[in-house]
């Protein structure tokens, strides 16, 4: 809970209360599929920062 407060506070963001509980755990499990995606041998700041979107092409259009 506590780092998610000092990223929140470091981006300026207002969480209400209702949403502390669910929004901290959400950048938990955030942060543990991050670890998950990331190649140990290179640090998180080399990683691409393109987004990459496929989509399917209509062959009736």
């Amino acid at each position: 809970m506590t780092e998610f407060l000092q990223v929140a506070r470091r981006a300026g963001l207002t969480v209400p209360a209702e949403w502390l509980a669910g929004a901290a755990a959400s950048y938990a499990e955030l942060m543990v599929f991050a670890d998950l995606l990331r190649d140990p041998g290179r640090p998180a700041g080399h990683e691409p920062s393109a987004v990459y979107r496929l989509t399917v092409e209509d062959d009736d259009a």
